[in-house]
């Protein structure tokens, strides 16, 4: 999968939430935001890859940067 479609896939997610992905999404960004991650912002991204963590936890064929999800 592309990037780009990654990335559409977790707008889509964000803004029309699915039950099943959200189960998910809520895993991973515990993980961003707890201290085993250490890279997650004031602004909701992710220091290292830049990216707007409520979106990208939400598509499920993207990973974390540093494989903690």
């Amino acid at each position: 999968m592309s990037v780009l479609n990654e990335i559409y896939d977790g707008w889509k997610n964000y803004i029309f939430e699915n039950p099943d992905v959200e189960v998910e999404a809520k895993r991973r960004i515990a993980i961003c935001v707890s201290n085993e991650c250490g890279k997650f912002t004031g602004l909701k991204t992710c220091e290292l890859c830049g990216c707007f963590m409520p979106a990208k936890v939400r598509s499920l064929k993207s990973s974390c940067a540093i494989k903690k999800w």
